[in-house]
């Protein structure tokens, strides 16, 4: 990663370039700086530690912490879990990351508690891990796949950056907040709907659709009073501190269709307890663990629109807003020469490219012996009556990083012709796949990815 340029002018009057985004004294922002001349946010660099940091939120003391990146988890090495040792997975990289996170568990959630160093590397033959509720099992023999690492110092909290949620800002029902420290660093975090009290997520439900939604903060209401699965109720461990709002999500619906939000209704008893297992509604038995809850009155989410910025570059910015004057920026860039969206990605060369994405490349087979195989795009169609699906332009292929190493390769294709053909997975035995509401399409051409836009990375000075 280079550095900026410290010579960088004023910005120009009119609307901000950086949508509120700045540089702290410590805390500096990272940028994808593309041939065509587009910016767009990458992440943060601690000036003081030297190394790029990522916010993690909700730490044991409830705070926010700016931390370095990690691969490595804790688990113990006798039998009563009070000797903490690292594991890592062995794919090549585990010797370029210094850290491991120690989480703290609970039935209701996870939080960062300690950041480690690694110390040296040591041989297990066994090892033993935490469960949520406090209970140490094993032993588990070590795998091949993992490297296994002394404890090494902690990093302490004060040692790292914290950082704070600001106040929404904006004239309308949804405002947005930024994450901000003590050292003036401020970067667009999410987006708060006055309306209902709480943080939400600018959404659209299809692949390059115009309109959608702020997804309010909800659990999930995963199970059904009823033997049709139409009286939806939520269940939730006893411990855990209960949710303004909960989600539904037809089983049934079209992809193109948003969930259905809902406050929290009455506590009810937990029989009759029914869930849909995709296919039908199914009845089960309630944990005496969980409270469970019907859903209340259906909400009214706000509305949003993708709005695609006009630029004299190739790469346009791609922004949430509303009549009201919302302007959250999203992490996608759209590429007018492909006609489609595209991420910022790390290729295994170490060059960065503004890649399109769409749909996702998996390898079936096309014999009933397993052994001729063909990569297909799976599309979700949702049932027969939801019509077409909407067909992404490209899709990507992943693929395994050689031996010693850990980049993985990225290959992008054209999406082709609805595939008609019998298609078989092997899990052991070779059978037939039959896909439920979905479709496939062929693979069509490679697209090299030279064609797409280049980058370079930079840090502000």
């Amino acid at each position: 990663m280079k550095d900026a340029p410290t010579n960088v002018p004023d910005a120009p009057p009119g609307p901000d370039p950086n949508d509120g985004a700045r540089s702290g004294t410590r805390l500096k922002l990272t940028w994808f700086d593309f041939s065509d001349g587009t910016r767009q946010w990458d992440g943060l660099y601690d000036a003081e530690r030297k190394e790029t940091c990522y916010i993690y939120n909700d730490w044991i003391d409830g705070k926010s912490y700016c931390a370095p990146d990690y691969t490595g988890s804790i688990v113990y090495t006798n039998a009563t879990c009070t000797t903490k040792s690292v594991e890592i997975y062995k794919d090549g990289c585990s010797t370029t990351n210094l850290y491991a996170m120690e989480y703290n568990y609970t039935p209701c959630d996870s939080k960062p508690a300690h950041l480690w160093t690694r110390g040296s590397k040591i041989t297990l033959a066994n090892y033993y891990y935490k469960s949520s509720d406090g209970t140490c099992n094993g032993p588990y023999a070590t795998s091949t796949s993992y490297d296994y690492y002394a404890l090494g110092a902690e990093v302490q909290r004060a040692e790292l950056v914290e950082v704070t949620l600001g106040s929404p800002a904006g004239p309308g029902r949804l405002g947005v907040r930024f994450y901000q420290s003590p050292d003036g660093m401020r970067l667009q975090a999410t987006v708060n709907d006055a309306a209902l009290g709480t943080d939400c997520y600018p959404q659209v439900y299809a692949s390059g659709a115009m309109t959608g939604s702020c997804a309010p903060n909800a659990r999930y209401a995963g199970y059904d009073q009823d033997a049709g699965c139409t009286q939806h109720k939520l269940g939730i461990s006893k411990q855990c501190t209960l949710p303004k709002y909960t989600v539904y999500y037809p089983p049934n619906g079209c992809p193109a269709d948003p969930p259905q939000y809902y406050t929290l209704g009455a506590l009810v008893a937990g029989s009759p307890l029914y869930y849909h297992n995709g296919t039908s509604c199914v009845s089960t038995t309630p944990s005496t663990a969980n409270d469970y809850y019907r859903v209340g009155a259906e909400l009214a989410v706000a509305p949003i629109s993708r709005t695609i910025a006009a630029a004299a570059g190739r790469l346009q910015l791609v922004h949430f807003t509303d009549p009201e004057g919302l302007n959250y920026r999203s992490y996608e860039l759209y590429d007018t020469q492909k006609g489609t969206g595209c991420y910022p990605t790390k290729l295994p060369d170490g060059t960065l490219r503004c890649v399109a994405y769409g749909g996702y490349i998996n390898t079936y087979y096309s014999n009933s012996t397993c052994t001729t195989q063909i990569d297909l795009v799976e599309v979700e169609s949702g049932p027969a009556s939801c019509g077409a699906p909407d067909v992404p332009k490209f899709a990507r292929k992943f693929i395994q990083p050689p031996p010693g190493t850990c980049a993985y390769g990225t290959q992008v294709y054209t999406v082709s012709t609805p595939f008609a053909g019998t298609i078989y997975q092997n899990f052991g035995t070779c059978q037939v796949y039959t896909p439920v509401n979905a479709k496939l399409y062929s693979v069509g051409p490679q697209v090299p990815l030279s064609e797409f836009v280049a980058a370079t990375s930079s840090i502000d000075p």
